[in-house]
């Protein structure tokens, strides 16, 4: 796992899901909401002064780089915002951006 790598969290002053973990472009510590933008939602978001980031696979979880206007251009970008407190939502578990195969279950018994 790198340290790059985003995890899941609560958020202590809304309780609500958010990915926390450090930019890959400025290595500071940074919480993003889980629902993915699309463009226009993106423009409305840098518009009120909200960062968006475009979120890359790794192999445990993903990095996020800070959208600029050169990034901008990537086709099919996955882009997550800087988290906002708003009202609770009703979201279990993270969602999966790149649809990864479910894990296995591990057999209880010693492998050797």
């Amino acid at each position: 796992m790198s340290a790059l790598d985003f995890k899941p969290i609560n958020c202590r002053k809304c309780g609500n899901l958010v990915w926390d973990g450090l930019s890959a472009t400025s290595l500071c510590q940074v919480k993003l909401d889980t629902n993915q933008l699309n463009i226009v939602e993106e423009i409305e978001k840098l518009s009120t002064g909200i960062a968006t980031y475009e979120i890359h696979r790794s192999s445990t979880s993903f990095e996020a780089t800070r959208r600029t206007p050169i990034r901008m251009k990537a086709a099919n970008p996955i882009v997550l915002a800087t988290h906002t407190c708003r009202q609770m939502s009703i979201f279990v578990s993270a969602p999966d951006y790149f649809n990864r195969p479910a894990p296995t279950t591990q057999s209880q018994e010693v492998p050797f």
